[in-house]
């Protein structure tokens, strides 16, 4: 566990140096990246890792939305050629740890090609697809290979989607939920999966979610599932008291608070490499609102929760020094 501890702890002093480029270069300001960097580092959100053993790998998942979201400011970054193939590579490996972060590769492939010329654009996708090629191909071959049958990078989609909306869990991923259906903490699903092998239990729970699912309770999970991933605090047993839970129920709404503020202070008019930070952290959120929300799946949007905080910080802090002068 210790070793562990260590290895997370490097990754997010790691994420705190990525963190800062990122400010720099969202906010033209190295002042941005600094203040993005203190506010990754010092808010609580992914110190709620560190609580719990089992989540501290995970820590790899906020890196890698960190890294991926560098590698795409730097391919829409107008004063230099976009590296297809460094975005390529970057999107892939970061889809290994999470195939969710091929839809924000694709919000960063829409706006790094935006604007460019048609040998630019063509030059860009050809190498992005020959990195994609180069990496994920072999893993998707492998995979394919083990499973008996083409797998697309992660297998379980299916099983995802049916166990998100299940009576037990109605949107959000509990212990009761695992209990009642996941093999991990089922006897009988997991002599079911033992029985059948991965893709085809896969295959059969697809199957049971589509002939049982009913249109309005996905949505009415979906709904559920929106609330809790960008607003919702799950009550822990290690909360003292109503105090301790009012104020992290407070910060878990700072993300959206924050973008409001931010909103507000632009007038509706946010920077272009601004929408792109928020519509990354909304394509990286998108699957979990289709299928099942746990609280450490909302922390990897701490890095452009930072990089918002410090935009307002340092917008604020301008206008008084406008003021003062």
């Amino acid at each position: 566990i210790l070793f562990v501890f260590g290895i997370a702890l490097v990754v997010s002093l790691v994420t705190t140096v990525v963190v800062f480029h990122i400010g720099c270069r969202v906010g033209s300001h190295s002042d941005v990246g600094f203040l993005a960097a203190l506010f990754f580092a010092f808010l609580p959100y992914e110190a709620m890792i560190f609580q719990i053993a089992g989540h501290i790998d995970f820590n790899l998942q906020v890196l890698w939305f960190a890294v991926l979201l560098l590698a795409v400011l730097r391919a829409t970054d107008r004063n230099r050629r976009p590296s297809g193939f460094e975005f390529g590579a970057v999107s892939s490996v970061a889809a290994i740890f999470n195939p969710g972060f091929l839809l924000c590769a694709a919000v960063g492939f829409i706006f790094a090609i935006r604007g460019r010329s048609r040998r630019e654009m063509v030059r860009f996708i050809l190498l992005a697809g020959l990195a994609h090629m180069l990496i994920l191909g072999p893993v998707v071959a492998i995979q394919s290979a083990r499973l008996g049958g083409f797998v697309p990078v992660k297998s379980n989609a299916g099983f995802e989607m049916y166990l998100g909306n299940t009576s037990e869990a109605r949107g959000i991923l509990q212990n009761r939920t695992f209990r009642a259906h996941h093999p991990s903490q089922n006897a009988e699903e997991f002599t079911r999966y033992g029985r059948m092998g991965e893709l085809e239990y896969v295959r059969e729970v697809s199957r049971r979610f589509r002939d049982s699912v009913r249109f309005e309770d996905v949505l009415d999970n979906s709904l559920r599932r929106t609330y809790n991933f960008f607003l919702g605090y799950q009550v822990k047993l290690w909360d003292a008291s109503s105090a301790v839970i009012a104020v992290k129920e407070m910060f878990w709404k700072l993300p959206l608070v924050s973008l409001l503020v931010l909103a507000a202070i632009r007038r509706g008019r946010l920077e272009s490499t601004e929408w792109l930070v928020v519509l990354f952290a909304l394509a990286y959120s998108f699957p979990y609102l289709l299928t099942g929300v746990m609280e450490r799946y909302r922390i990897p949007v701490v890095s452009a929760t930072a990089v918002i905080l410090a935009l307002v910080t340092h917008a604020i802090l301008e206008y008084w020094r406008q003021r003062q002068a």
